[in-house]
C-alpha cells in the first residue's frame, strides 16, 4: 500500500515538474543579412500551447514563458516563418538562439520591350505641357524656343506673317513674364545708377548709412518718393534732398529690427 502511495505521490510530483513554466530568453537573427543587420526587431514570437505572445526588442531579443515540449512561432511579412520546440536542455541553458531567412518573394512574370541597338532611341523624353499646347495648336513646338522681345508691340514678324512664338506666348504667359523681367532690370539699373552717381562714400559718411544697407536704403526712397520722375528731370538736388530728410526716419527702422 505504501509503494503505491509513494508510486502515485512520485507521478505528481514529475507531472507537476514537467508542467510547471520557465521564462526562457533568446535572440533572433538573419543569416543571410549583412553584417550589423543581422539583428531583426518586431519579430512576433508565439507559444502555440499557451498562445502568449511578445515582439523582439531592437536588438532581436525577448523573453517568453515557456514549458518543455512547447511549441514557439517565429514570424515576420519579410522573413520565413519558423517554429521551435523547447526542450529541458534549452531551459538548463536559460538562453536560445534563433536564425531566420529573408522571406523569398516569387516575381510575376514581366514583359520586357526589345531595346534598339542604338542607344539614344532608347531614351524618351517627356514631354511638357507647353510643348502639348503647341502640338494642339498645329504648330511645331521647337518654335517655342524663339527668343521673344519683351518690348515687341507687333505680333507681325519680319516678313508681314502672323509670328506664332508671339501669340502662344502671350497665351502661356511667356511674353508678361519676359515685360515683368525686363521692366525689373530697367528699374535696377537705375537704382544701381543712382547709387553710384552719389558714391557708396556720400551714403555712409554724410547720411551714415551701414555699406551693406545703401542699396536697400536707395532702393527705399526709389520706390517711395518718385526718384524715377526727378532723374528724368536731372533734379539731382530734390533727390539729395530727400536722402537726407528719410535717412534719420530709415536709420531708425533699421535700429528697431
Amino acid at each position: 500500500m505504501k509503494k503505491l502511495i509513494y508510486t502515485l505521490l512520485f507521478s505528481l510530483i514529475s507531472l507537476f515538474s514537467f508542467a510547471q513554466t520557465s521564462l526562457i530568453t533568446g535572440r533572433v537573427v538573419v543569416d543571410d543579412a549583412i553584417e550589423g543587420q543581422d539583428v531583426i526587431p518586431g519579430i512576433l514570437v508565439e507559444n502555440e500551447q499557451t498562445h502568449a505572445k511578445i515582439l523582439t526588442n531592437e536588438n532581436g531579443i525577448f523573453s517568453i514563458n515557456v514549458s518543455v515540449g512547447d511549441l514557439l512561432n517565429f514570424s515576420n511579412d519579410f522573413y520565413e516563418e519558423r517554429s521551435v520546440k523547447v526542450t529541458q536542455e534549452m531551459l538548463n541553458k536559460g538562453f536560445i538562439v534563433v536564425h531566420l531567412n529573408i522571406e523569398v518573394v516569387e516575381l510575376g512574370e514581366a514583359n520586357i520591350n526589345q531595346l534598339d541597338k542604338n542607344w539614344i532611341n532608347n531614351i524618351k523624353n517627356q514631354k511638357s505641357k507647353e510643348t502639348i499646347l503647341y502640338e494642339n495648336l498645329g504648330l511645331d513646338p521647337s518654335i517655342k524656343d524663339k527668343k521673344v522681345d519683351p518690348n515687341a508691340s507687333s505680333v507681325l514678324n519680319g516678313n508681314g506673317v502672323l509670328d506664332p512664338s508671339q501669340w502662344v506666348s502671350m497665351i502661356s504667359g511667356r511674353k508678361k513674364k519676359a515685360k515683368q523681367q525686363d521692366q525689373y532690370f530697367k528699374e535696377v539699373n537705375k537704382i544701381s545708377n543712382l547709387q553710384n552717381y552719389y558714391t557708396t562714400d556720400y551714403f555712409t559718411q554724410n547720411l551714415s548709412i551701414p555699406d551693406y544697407k545703401v542699396n536697400e536704403f536707395v532702393t527705399y526712397c526709389y520706390s517711395n518718393f518718385g526718384l524715377e520722375q526727378l532723374v528724368n528731370q536731372n533734379n539731382y538736388e530734390r533727390i539729395q534732398e530727400i536722402f537726407e530728410d528719410q535717412a534719420p526716419k530709415y536709420l531708425k527702422k533699421i535700429q528697431q529690427k
